[in-house]
């Protein structure tokens, strides 16, 4: 009995023994865990840190053009758009310096040939509306949505296409008359303010003086086509050979007549430039104009900064400036509007850099260069006409009052985005008035003849 008991006291002792020991081993172990750090406490003091942000990665982007960089002042622009923006460097390329239409026919060769392309100026609304046709040019409203920039709050001309914006307006072009305040001082002629073409002409025929190789004209009429459409060409509607609608001739609008009557009456009395010596001398307005051949032109306002000195001629007399001539009398002031056209290549492999820079020369380099009027919102314009005719290297030879006037009596016209194949619609009126301009058919001929050839594209084109 002793020994039973003996053995089962030995038994409990052991189990309490096992027991106490594996109840320390568990304990042990918690210990031997890592305790969790404690949260610190945030204080208002404690700074956050921010992720960095990767800084752009360089590129280059080739921008084509027909300007001469040291006269344009493309220079001093990219080298002010490479402060705000150091990762974008921009090659300035001129394909066919000082020859805009020459210029789009070679970056239309480049574009063919594969040639890299980024930021393009496109110089008229007809090279435009048909670069967007041949989709030479991108779409910038994503690239604007992503950007969080409102086209119509920053610009006052829309270059819309088809409710697509293919480009930023660069310099603003309005048209007005230089006249040479020489030749009206001694003609006894005040500056015009408000005139007709009839006026404008009668102006030209009081102007005119000598005869022979010496001859000085009262007025030139370049080639161009706006030539041949003068008093239609700041009508505020229907201002162009297809109506406004796109699908409709307007070469029954009589103001097609008054245009070829006035320039008759300029080979009739011999007060304007004879266009065969424009064609076959290849005659510029600008020679005409500042080596006063002539006394006077309708021209755009890119000449502001060159009757100051800003452009390759360097004039030696003060231009005055009168406004647009009206086609009659009661007409409103208005003047017909042009731009250069910012755009981004649709084969280029940069475009979020060419459009950064094509928006920002449309804008504030617009203001850097100085040189154009600008359809930018955010622009002083008088501040902007101040300092356009204070830099230029002889100010006073820009008479600033009659300039002004000009600039606030007129209404600028909407900007006409043509149809795609207005170069074809140009050519075939501009076909028929040359035969008119040489003598060699009347004006009733051309017009019937105009019109017949207008309409034939429209329906080929429908």
């Amino acid at each position: 009995m002793n020994r039973k008991l003996l053995l089962s006291l030995l038994s409990i002792i052991m189990i309490i023994s096992l027991l106490s020991a594996c109840s320390g081993n568990n304990n042990n172990a918690a210990n031997e865990q890592p305790a969790a750090a404690a949260p610190k406490a945030e204080t208002k003091d404690t700074p956050k840190e921010e992720p960095k942000e990767e800084a752009p990665k360089p590129v280059t982007i080739k921008f084509h053009h027909w300007y001469d960089d040291a006269i344009e002042k493309f220079d001093v622009v990219i080298a002010e758009f490479n402060k705000a923006y150091p990762h974008i460097t921009v090659e300035s390329v001129s394909v066919a310096t000082n020859d805009a239409n020459g210029a789009m026919k070679q970056i239309d060769l480049a574009a063919a040939s594969g040639e890299e392309l980024d930021v393009i100026i496109v110089n008229s609304p007809s090279n435009y509306a048909q670069r967007v046709a041949i989709g030479l040019l991108e779409p910038l409203d994503e690239l604007m949505k992503k950007d969080g920039f409102n086209f119509d709050n920053e610009f006052a001309l829309n270059t819309g296409v088809d409710g697509k914006i293919y480009s930023f307006p660069g310099k603003l072009n309005e048209f007005f008359v230089l006249l040479n305040k020489a030749h009206l001082d001694e003609a006894k002629l005040p500056v015009p303010t408000d005139w007709t073409w009839d006026e404008y002409m009668d102006y030209a025929q009081k102007l005119t003086k000598g005869e022979g190789a010496n001859k000085r004209y009262g007025t030139y009429f370049h080639t161009w086509l706006d030539y041949i459409k003068l008093p239609l060409f700041n009508q505020m509607e229907n201002s162009n050979l297809v109506k406004d609608d796109g699908v409709t001739s307007n070469m029954d609008n009589p103001l097609f007549r008054k245009a070829l009557e006035i320039r008759e009456r300029g080979i009739k009395d011999g007060s304007a430039t004879p266009y065969a010596d424009a064609i076959t001398q290849k005659l510029h307005y600008r020679e005409q104009f500042y080596n006063q051949k002539v006394s006077m032109e309708m021209i755009g306002s890119w000449m502001i900064g060159e009757s100051g000195g800003s452009g390759p001629i360097e004039p030696t007399f003060q231009t005055v400036y009168a406004p647009y001539p009206k086609a009659n009398a009661g007409d409103p002031s208005t003047t017909p509007v042009g731009a250069d056209f910012i755009s981004v290549a649709a084969k280029s492999k940069n475009k979020e850099a060419a459009y950064t820079f094509a928006k920002w020369f449309a804008t504030e380099g617009l203001l850097v260069q100085a040189k154009y009027l600008t359809s930018w919102k955010n622009a002083d314009i008088a501040k902007l006409v101040d300092g356009l005719v204070s830099k230029t290297p002889k100010p006073e030879l820009i008479d600033k009052a009659s300039l002004q006037h000009t600039l606030s009596s007129m209404t600028p016209q909407k900007l006409y985005i043509p149809v795609a194949y207005q170069a074809e619609v140009e050519k075939a009126y501009q076909t028929e008035a040359e035969k008119f301009l040489l003598g060699d058919q009347d004006i009733d001929t051309t017009l019937e003849n105009a019109q017949k050839a207008v309409q034939a594209l429209i329906d080929a084109n429908k």
